[in-house]
């Protein structure tokens, strides 16, 4: 009697025979990717885990499609009304009309660890290093300044005993306005990356 070797001897050996029982483990292999892709989504998604945590260093460009901003370092200082935490960037609007610098206090989050306590109060001001006396209101395109955000502080106490300033920079969201509007900039869901800084002061 001769026997004949099975055309395929790497699949008898790794699905059974039985159709059915085949079918039965490929969907079960399914469920079980679909359940890990999930949670996977829950605990932070695909992002890179820098983007999430906050723990990108100084130094770190993020480009948000509208400008590009790199956070080198902070310190608490004292403006003309009160206590301020100032952010030392190097800063570029990439687009080809003026940048309004609001744009970057809508499009930024500014957090104080540990604590967790988020600056939201005024909107930061802008002072250029080259020109230092007074706020600037617009970045032209294409122009890559050294800069000073400027974060006013309402309570004084914030500041006491943080350490570290998480700056969380959103990505840049156009939207198209109605009739011959120009387009309108906004604070996009993506994240383009969080920088945390030794708070100088704190």
């Amino acid at each position: 009697m001769v026997q004949h070797a099975d055309a395929d001897p790497r699949r008898s050996r790794l699905l059974p025979a039985d159709p059915r029982r085949r079918v039965g483990i490929v969907v079960a292999t399914g469920v079980l990717s679909v359940v890990a892709l999930a949670a996977v989504v829950a605990f932070g998604g695909l992002e890179p885990a820098d983007t999430r945590t906050g723990s990108l260093p100084p130094g770190t460009e993020l480009d948000t499609l509208r400008y590009r901003v790199t956070p080198l370092c902070a310190e608490i200082g004292r403006g003309e009304s009160g206590p301020e935490v100032r952010i030392r960037v190097d800063v570029e609007n990439t687009g080809s009309e003026p940048l309004e610098v609001s744009h970057i206090g809508q499009t930024s989050r500014f957090v104080l660890e540990p604590g967790g306590t988020e600056l939201a109060g005024p909107p930061p001001s802008l002072r250029l290093v080259r020109h230092p006396n007074g706020p600037v209101t617009r970045l032209q395109p294409h122009m890559p300044e050294a800069a000073v955000l400027s974060l006013p502080v309402e309570d004084s106490g914030q500041l006491e005993g943080p350490t570290d300033l998480v700056m969380t920079v959103h990505r840049s969201e156009r939207i198209s306005a109605s009739g011959d509007g120009a387009p309108l900039w906004v604070r996009g869901a993506l994240v383009a990356g969080s920088v945390t800084l030794p708070l100088d002061g704190g």
